[in-house]
């Protein structure tokens, strides 16, 4: 696209509306944003275990614990030895990791999911800044990875922002680069440190055990925010018909009426719909749905009953 070129709606990424979002959200009630998000989204006051001043809890020794932590109070009272943990207040990284995958650039009214992505991106980053948590992200997309280190300013969500508009102007097929979730999420295990709240933005194609595996080793010592991007195309029926398909340069055609490709479509999508909450239930995060085919603000902020 060059510069002169006019941006399409609902498809190229604009950073004047990324940043427009927090004007969207200056009127809510900033106790009742940090509270809810604390609890939904990952913008929140935190406390992270560590050596402080504050006594937390105490829990069973393992080996490597540092002797100096020793519970010895509870060890004579149970037999058993136990190790002190205490509580830091502590600013958190939060870090926006959005995965533009060839199928994220799809979409039948509104938007593509890449753009709702880099909105749905927004809102997150914006709410976790009104808590004054450290902000940076990656973003993955055929061909293209870019990383931004979380700082102490704004800096690092504008730079995610510019990185979602790069990432939306690149050519994309469906045959081409693959899908980048494993990609994204190996990175992730690759550059955060324990302690940091992920927003994981994606429609989860591609979801394997690879997958599973590195959102394991993720989920040990990071707080992960599932937000599953799709079309309403890909979690609803569709009226039977005769439908045109353009995907990449290759057309091709399918007919829904009655002829049994209406029950595969439905169990794909069923499928799909079982992995995606089957992950959330398994690791325990938090699942929020948004659709491309309407505004993202909305669903996020109803979300957070805000």
């Amino acid at each position: 696209m060059t510069a002169s070129a006019e941006k399409i709606a609902g498809v190229d990424v604009d950073v004047g509306d990324l940043i427009g979002v927090r004007g969207q959200l200056a009127g809510l009630p900033l106790a009742a944003m940090r509270r809810r998000a604390s609890y939904r989204s990952g913008a929140r006051d935190t406390r992270v275990r560590g050596r402080g001043m504050e006594y937390e809890e105490s829990r069973a020794y393992v080996p490597g614990d540092d002797v100096r932590t020793m519970d010895w109070r509870v060890m004579a009272r149970t037999g058993d030895a136990h190790t002190k943990i205490f509580a830091e207040e502590k600013e958190r990284r939060f870090l926006l990791a959005v995965d533009l995958s060839p199928s994220m650039y799809f979409g039948t009214r509104l938007g593509f999911k890449s753009w709702a992505a880099a909105h749905t991106a927004a809102h997150a980053g914006w709410l976790a800044s009104f808590s004054g948590d450290r902000i940076g992200g990656l973003v993955v997309a055929p061909d293209f990875h870019r990383e931004v280190r979380p700082g102490k300013t704004r800096a690092g969500l504008l730079g995610v922002f510019h990185h979602l508009a790069e990432a939306s102007r690149i050519p994309v097929s469906a045959t081409h680069g693959g899908n980048r979730l494993n990609f994204l999420l190996r990175e992730l295990h690759r550059v955060v440190k324990p302690g940091a709240i992920i927003a994981l933005i994606s429609d989860f194609i591609g979801l394997d055990e690879d997958s599973l595996e590195t959102l394991s080793a993720l989920v040990r010592h990071n707080d992960i925010n599932a937000y599953w991007v799709h079309d309403d195309t890909e979690t609803r029926s569709w009226p039977g018909g005769h439908y045109q398909v353009l995907s990449g340069t290759r057309k091709f055609a399918f007919d829904l009426a009655g002829n049994g490709r209406d029950n595969w479509l439905a169990g794909r999508q069923n499928r799909h719909r079982e992995r995606v909450e089957n992950l959330t239930s398994r690791f325990r995060l938090p699942l929020v749905e948004i659709s491309c085919n309407r505004e993202t603000g909305p669903q996020i902020l109803r979300h957070l009953n805000l």
